[in-house]
């Protein structure tokens, strides 16, 4: 498949990975000059027509997430029966591949990881998507540390459709969820579980449980408790440990509610915050002293897994070194107030200037030329000037110390906006996207570009990214091109509507001059159009009518015509652009000449007999096709 044209738009440069369900090539997107990743499905899987209709529909829907912790799909399409979805490109490595190289990693980057792949499945869950096969295999680690998630939304076609390899079946089980082991409706949950298997593993470079076919493996996801990871790694702390084994739990019900109170008690665990959720009591929760007899009692209110640990830490405490933190304490609280009130034996009353209103340098003179202290605090303030006080403690009139502090509040300006990127975005798309950022629409001019779509924005004025304030307004111009009407006669029927769609114009009513003729057969040749070739193209539909195509003698016609359309990209430098036809009488070139950014090229090719059409920019080819 390397050096493959997908489309006549993504030119596969390398292999660069394959799964159960894919191969992976890095890829050249043309039109737009950048780098791609290209996923493209087995043979077996596009056979399958299901298969197909629910993979383009997941497909979508995973399109729509927008999340720094999220792969982005760009594209999804089909080329001559090879289905293909466009990915981000990502420069980095599997999170698989990295826990294979450090046998150590630190408790902290185990969480953090586990916090942004968190992050994405919070956003899909927020947008009613659930992944369905979280494995470290999914999760690509950045040159620069970012972590991202991919395959959203595929995962769930794949396994609720297909019987996959061995090795697939293999890499995904250790991390399959006991309700997808059992068959049962998966929901938010099932990746929660999944995650908690990823973090595991990072913790104790250790899978909970092993086993020689996949279907060992998945009873004892079903049967079996979780092994404690303090197991395999003693300094997992026990705030930790117990957060990670109630995401672990065989029954959904007593995991935790959702992935956002999972991410919650692991910053709790870690120390990064602070957190309100009560977790799920796991029914394996360890046992510090032999059990006594059971009583039947009334169930009591189980503690915050952050209260159980504090109390048994400050019960635990020697008395001694709780007398010591409150003679501390005590101290630190005298020094607060002695600092902050003013010298205690000062008799020297000063009365507090008003300075609001005033600019801050001006505010502190005044203050410390009465022998006052001062602190500064910068708020956002769309009414007060920036750099100007708001208001001041204690209030001006108010008799205090010398020495005394004057916190003042000063305003840094108005929040600052950064004007959106409204490109390729239509009318009632921009002002959405400026009503959210409290921006005004202004002017609508018409203006001209070929290369986009009609009716969408192709510039704005202020440029995108500069500051503004709100209410600020935008000034947009939208594209009034219509696109000319290529010529398709002499094109086959199927050549003629992939070179209208490209355009976006779609083929209309399809007529037969020839009663004997099939008119959908895509082998059919086109004689005739309307509109005509170089009319514009005020709908969107062009008919045709198709036939054998006859010379003047009534012989059948052996020339073959057709249409080469090509979109220089807007960025980088002059090309220059060759089309070359090949045919029975030889080798032709029609077209040589230098194309500027930005430009299209139109031009109608003939030849007879078997004819190809070559296409080359900077001497590279980027089409190449048979009329």
């Amino acid at each position: 498949m390397t050096g493959k044209l997908l489309d006549n738009r993504y030119q596969l440069v390398k292999k660069i990975g394959s799964g159960g369900m894919a191969d992976v090539y890095m890829a050249k997107d043309i039109l737009l000059d950048r780098v791609v990743a290209v996923k493209i499905l087995h043979s077996n899987f596009a056979e399958d027509n299901e298969f197909v209709t629910r993979f383009r529909h997941e497909a979508q829907s995973a399109g729509k997430l927008s999340h720094p912790n999220i792969v982005g799909i760009y594209d999804v399409g089909c080329d001559q029966g090879v289905y293909y979805i466009i990915m981000e490109y990502v420069e980095g490595t599997t999170l698989k591949q990295y826990i294979q190289t450090h046998p150590n990693i630190p408790i902290d980057t185990a969480v953090k990881i586990a916090i942004e792949i968190g992050n994405a499945l919070e956003e899909a869950h927020r947008n009613g998507i659930i992944h369905c096969d979280i494995k470290p295999h999914n999760i690509l680690l950045t040159d620069s540390g970012k972590v991202k998630v991919t395959d959203f939304g595929i995962a769930r076609v794949i396994n609720s459709s297909t019987i996959m390899n061995r090795e697939s079946i293999l890499g995904s089980v250790h991390y399959l969820s006991p309700e997808q082991a059992a068959g049962d409706q998966v929901t938010e949950k099932t990746d929660i579980y999944s995650l908690g298997i990823v973090l595991y593993e990072m913790l104790t470079h250790h899978l909970p449980f092993d086993g020689d076919t996949a279907v060992s493996i998945a009873l004892k996801h079903i049967q079996n408790d979780i092994p404690r990871p303090t197991k395999f790694n003693p300094a997992i702390s026990p705030l930790l440990e117990e957060c990670l084994l109630t995401a672990l739990q065989r029954d959904p019900d007593k995991r935790y509610d959702t992935i956002s109170d999972f991410i919650s008690e692991l910053k709790i665990a870690q120390g990064f915050t602070t957190s309100i959720y009560r977790p799920a009591q796991p029914d394996f929760a360890a046992i510090a002293k032999p059990a006594a007899p059971r009583v039947q009692k009334k169930a009591e209110k189980p503690l915050k897994v952050r209260e159980r640990y504090l109390a048994y830490f400050i019960t635990h405490l020697p008395q001694k070194y709780i007398w010591i933190a409150m003679v501390l304490l005590f101290l630190a609280a005298f020094v607060w107030a002695f600092f902050s009130f003013g010298n205690f034996w000062s008799s020297k009353n000063i009365t507090v200037p008003d300075v609001v209103g005033k600019s801050a340098a001006v505010a502190e003179t005044e203050l410390k030329e009465e022998n006052l202290r001062v602190s500064v605090d910068e708020i956002a303030s769309d009414t007060v000037p920036a750099g100007r006080v708001i208001s001041q403690t204690p209030q001006a009139g108010a008799s205090v110390k010398e020495q005394r502090i004057i916190h003042l509040t000063v305003s840094k300006g108005g929040v600052v906006i950064q004007i959106p990127d409204l490109k390729g975005m239509t009318l009632d798309q921009a002002q959405e996207q400026l009503k959210r950022l409290h921006l005004k629409l202004g002017a609508v001019e018409t203006g001209s570009d070929s290369s986009m779509p009609s009716e969408v924005i192709i510039s704005q004025t202020p440029a995108p990214g500069m500051p503004a304030e709100k209410g600020t307004t935008v000034n947009v111009q939208i594209n009034g091109h219509q696109a000319q009407v290529p010529n398709v006669v002499g094109m086959t029927l199927s050549e003629a509507q992939k070179t209208l769609s490209a355009l976006q114009l779609s083929v209309g009513n399809i007529t037969a001059n020839d009663s004997s003729l099939k008119a959908d057969n895509p082998d059919n040749i086109v004689v005739a159009q309307t509109p005509s070739a170089g009319d514009s193209a005020s709908g969107s539909r062009v008919d045709l009518v198709v036939g054998k195509g006859t010379n003047q003698n009534g012989e059948t016609s052996l020339e073959k015509r057709g249409a080469v359309n090509i979109s220089i990209p807007k960025g980088g430098k002059t090309r220059h652009v060759e089309i070359i036809v090949m045919d029975d009488e030889g080798r032709h070139t029609v077209y040589s000449s230098e194309a500027e950014p930005g430009s299209v090229i139109s031009k109608d090719v003939s030849g007879k007999g078997n004819v190809r059409v070559q296409v080359l920019v900077d001497n590279s080819v980027i089409q190449d096709r048979e009329l």
